[in-house]
């Protein structure tokens, strides 16, 4: 099978890949990462395959920075979405304490095993009533990371209830979605 990836109307990305041809699902299901960023004039890019010819438009997003979560859909794949709103981040600490019996000026009571998770919640900006099928796999997903750079953060749905949009109601869906941290601030173990 033939990949074409090719950016318009300058081209600044222009490249084929052969995908082998095989029977077995870890050869089939193949991730195809476009780097955006070299398409500096571009305004979409087309990737055919088998006939088919997916559009990505590419939106500079000036005032947040998108956030690519990754999670793994109903069919086992590794599932992209893009978050590209505000961003929102809280803390939320455990802690024990004990009242002591140190001098006047000391602490009288003093906290241990001080621990910590972090939360988050993104919104994903004015998206299409298409978007709702990702949303779902997203919130039923058991496996879920935040990308940032080379590094996958491991992520929880904290979201658990969505009650989904559509335009004849809504005009405009976008989602916020919260995430929590899959590991305490503090490794403890």
């Amino acid at each position: 099978m033939r990949i074409t990836v090719i950016s318009y109307p300058l081209h600044e990305i222009n490249y084929t890949i052969e995908a082998e041809k095989s029977y077995y699902s870890n050869k089939i299901v193949k991730y195809l990462w476009v780097n955006i960023a070299e398409a500096v004039s571009d305004e979409y890019v087309e990737i055919s395959y088998n006939g088919v010819v997916k559009t990505l438009l590419i939106t500079d997003e000036c005032r947040y920075t998108p956030i690519d979560i990754a999670f793994q859909n109903k069919e086992g794949a590794i599932q992209l979405f893009t978050f590209f709103k505000a961003k929102k981040d809280t803390i939320t600490t455990t802690s024990e304490n004990f009242e002591s019996n140190r001098p006047i000026g000391s602490h009288q009571f003093i906290k241990y095993n001080v621990n910590a998770k972090t939360k988050f919640t993104v919104n994903s900006g004015f998206i299409t009533e298409d978007k709702n099928e990702a949303i779902r796999q997203l919130l039923l997903s058991e496996r879920v990371w935040m990308l940032s750079g080379d590094t996958a953060i491991p992520l929880n749905v904290s979201t658990s209830s969505q009650e989904f949009k559509n335009r004849q109601n809504d005009r405009l869906i976008n989602y916020a979605i919260e995430f929590e941290h899959a590991y305490y601030e503090n490794n403890n173990i």
